[in-house]
């Protein structure tokens, strides 16, 4: 177990030093906050653009995340060779696979929860620039707090994490990777503490986000699988047949609607979901672990 989590804790960290995985997170961040900023009605309810842009971000971004992440990394290990020195550790192929594969998920974890704390902060926004525009009388708009929050969870941990790394020799993108989930905590945190009417619509949408994070394992483990036998092109190739295989069941997975109007998802179809993407986790993974074993570890 020690060499397991051993593992997986240098490969979380390996890809958090990935510059993709540090532009991904500004990505999803940046979108679901100008999504937002540049909306000019409602839709019948004032965070509804926040809300859309938020899950789409969790789920297009994401799945990136999850899919490069994934093959960068197996790739790098088979490609360099230090696949080699860690089998000669009493490490089995099996366990292997699934640490590294573990590590992969333990940072897209890490990705989802930015994304979603961003989304948070900025629906809590359009809640205030709603009730502002209601008294007012004036065109609804996001509250400029929540806007200039969201844009210092992007300027900040750069600005941090370069210094970190010029004073106490760190590694910059992953530092960096770290302190936008940081920023983007606190800055929900500021936001809930000023504007506490407005936080009710901001915890619904955390069911949602729950529900969009399930694919994101799936898409990891099939592009760990498909990178043990296949280069990098090809195994994104694949990944992207799967993409369009499972077209007609991703909108189970973005439920923005179920929201709508002050509606809330159930517990029950939380669970479903969840339940539905296990199956598709473990063939992918038992793919893996059998395309793994069967290759040469040079």
């Amino acid at each position: 177990m020690r060499r397991f989590s051993a593992i997986v804790r240098t490969t979380a960290f390996e890809t958090q030093s990935e510059p993709l995985a540090l532009l991904l997170a500004f990505g999803a961040v940046a979108t679901t906050t100008l999504a937002s900023v540049l909306h000019f009605h409602q839709f019948g309810e004032p965070s509804r653009m926040a809300r859309d842009a938020g899950l789409s971000s969790i789920l297009v971004f994401g799945l990136l995340h999850a899919v490069f992440m994934s093959i960068r990394v197996f790739r790098r290990e088979i490609e360099t060779g230090t696949i080699e020195m860690a089998l000669a550790r009493s490490v089995s192929r099996t366990g292997f696979f699934l640490a590294k594969l573990s590590g992969v998920v333990l940072s897209t974890m890490l990705f989802w929860l930015t994304a979603t704390l961003a989304a948070m902060t900025t629906i809590i926004g359009a809640e205030v620039g709603g009730m502002i525009a209601a008294r007012s009388g004036d065109m609804a708009r996001i509250w400029g707090f929540s806007v200039a929050l969201d844009a210092a969870t992007i300027v900040v941990p750069l600005v941090a994490a370069a210094a970190l790394n010029r004073f106490a020799r760190v590694r910059f993108t992953a530092t960096a990777t770290r302190l936008v989930a940081i920023a983007a905590a606190l800055s929900f945190v500021a936001c809930t503490a000023l504007a506490l009417p407005a936080v009710p619509a901001a915890l619904r949408f955390v069911t949602a986000a729950v529900v969009a994070f399930f694919p994101l394992p799936v898409f990891a483990a099939a592009a760990a699988a498909f990178s043990v036998r296949w280069k990098d092109s090809a195994a994104a190739s694949l990944c992207g047949l799967v993409f369009l295989a499972s077209l007609p069941v991703l909108p189970n997975y973005y439920l923005s609607t179920s929201l709508a109007g002050g509606g809330i998802i159930p517990p029950g179809r939380i669970a479903a979901t969840a339940v539905a993407a296990v199956p598709f986790f473990a063939a992918f993974a038992a793919l893996g672990i059998h395309l793994f074993n069967n290759r040469d570890a040079g």
